[in-house]
């Protein structure tokens, strides 16, 4: 067994039991001497062996905790390991643990170097944070950043904490208040620096995270929150949802890189607003939604989380379907198309159904036998006598249309809404150069302006 001492990160925050284990101990290993928690050490006169040999041959803290920890396994015995910290967050530490057993005997106060006390929730190795894509914490608690030994790792830190917090965020260098943008502007970095980021209220942020939102929403719907947002219900809001899609996807469209912010952030909301009143209601909570789709993606990519491969879109589109029909259990195509939403916008919905259809080989040969389906579509519609027969034609028209459009790779409610916004901005040409009066004008005259409104407003 390992016994890991912390020794925290000023001197005089050994605890009396981690004094004890180093005085009973046959083998004492410092992790470095080049921090002031080395003098107890001097101080004691106490026989140990420092590991800056190995921390002076690595070439970053990945070789080095990985070197410490084949080092400290190759000795013989009961031995203690004493490391700067809590002893919880040493990554030497960790890989220890996964190889033997270790006891750790933490500090009397993880600090930050220069004797500021710290009551960090969240500790992690700056490394860390650069190796991991996507790193974020709860900004309601406070952060510990420790292994900042140079001035490009403090970049790079700084890089992923600007994102989170804004370049204005108050944290602390080594016990000296700094800004985040200055992470990288600091005189000297070594073993010992460590950046400590207290916590911040809610109202006083730039930034914001998915943990905010959720309490943001958990105060509006709380006891002494907004008296509309505590009266809602999934079903007053339900439009809301189709709202805010559709106009993200207009911002999308037209290439609105702030708006797709916003409108994301919109769609965002909804998806909270619905988790919120579930819990209010004791249906459901937002890990429950978070579990589910965390779940499907790992499920459903079967050629990244599992042995299926897939070397191109197509083929990963096919694993996709493949492992959806099993999670559903689909015994047949129909049974797929009774499973698609009810509510989905018509043309949606019959680009869908049409594309069930098309897997299971129930589609034309050739785009010639498309484009003739639609003609013959025409043709009864313009022979249908009652309204009931011009209804169900016409919706057969639109149906074949939608597949002439599935065929080339078109969505269906897009195509609609551009000629629709098409069809409007010419309008409104035409109208504005009758002077807002177009009764008077003959059908010539207005096709004449229609075909100008076509080149005007062609971007």
């Amino acid at each position: 067994m390992i016994i890991v001492v912390a020794l925290g990160c000023a001197k005089g925050q050994l605890t009396i039991a981690g004094a004890e284990a180093i005085d009973k101990a046959e083998k004492v290993f410092v992790k470095t001497a080049l921090t002031d928690t080395y003098e107890y050490f001097k101080d004691k006169g106490i026989d140990c062996t420092t590991l800056d040999f190995i921390y002076e041959k690595s070439q970053n803290f990945d070789e080095l905790d990985e070197e410490i920890a084949n080092y400290l396994l190759s000795q013989k015995g009961d031995i203690v390991y004493c490391v700067n910290g809590s002893g919880y967050e040493d990554r030497s530490v960790a890989l220890l643990s996964q190889k033997c057993e270790v006891k750790i005997l933490p500090s009397a106060s993880f600090g930050i170097a220069g004797g500021k006390p710290s009551t960090a929730n969240t500790v992690i190795s700056a490394y860390d944070i650069v190796s991991m894509k996507g790193f974020n914490y709860d900004t309601r608690t406070s952060l510990c950043v420790s292994d900042i030994d140079n001035a490009f790792i403090a970049s790079e830190v700084k890089l992923v904490l600007q994102n989170i917090l804004g370049d204005e965020e108050s944290a602390y260098f080594n016990g000296k208040q700094i800004c985040i943008y200055e992470l990288d502007r600091q005189g000297e970095y070594n073993y010992a620096t460590t950046l400590y980021i207290p916590p911040k209220n809610l109202v006083d942020k730039t930034r914001f995270n998915f943990a905010d939102l959720y309490q943001i929403m958990r105060i509006l719907r709380g006891e002494n929150g907004c008296q509309w947002d505590k009266a809602q219900t999934h079903e007053s809001i339900r439009q809301n949802a189709v709202e805010e899609a559709y106009e993200l996807v207009e911002a999308i469209n037209n290439d609105d890189i702030d708006n797709i912010i916003e409108e994301s952030g919109d769609l965002f909301l909804q998806s909270i607003f619905h988790c919120v009143i579930a819990e209010d209601c004791g249906e459901f909570c937002l890990e429950d939604c978070l579990s589910g789709i965390c779940r499907k993606l790992i499920d459903r990519h079967t050629h990244i989380f599992g042995d299926v491969v897939a070397n191109t879109p197509e083929e990963a589109l096919k694993a996709w379907d493949n492992a959806k029909a099993k999670e559903k259990k689909y015994t047949s195509a129909s049974d797929k198309i009774d499973k698609i939403a009810a509510a989905l916008p018509a043309l949606m919905k019959a680009y869908k159904i049409q594309k069930a259809a098309g897997k299971v080989g129930f589609e034309f040969d050739e785009f010639g036998q498309v484009v003739g389906k639609i003609r013959e579509e025409v043709d009864e519609f313009c022979n249908a006598k009652t309204a009931d027969e011009l209804e169900d034609e016409g919706g057969d028209i639109l149906f074949a249309a939608v597949n002439a459009l599935r065929w080339k790779n078109v969505e269906p409610e897009i195509a609609l809404s551009r000629a629709i916004d098409k069809f409007v901005k010419r309008f409104k040409y035409v109208e504005e150069k009758c002077d807002g009066d177009m009764k008077d004008k003959s059908l010539d005259e207005l096709i004449r302006l229609w075909e100008e409104a076509k080149v005007a407003t062609k971007n």
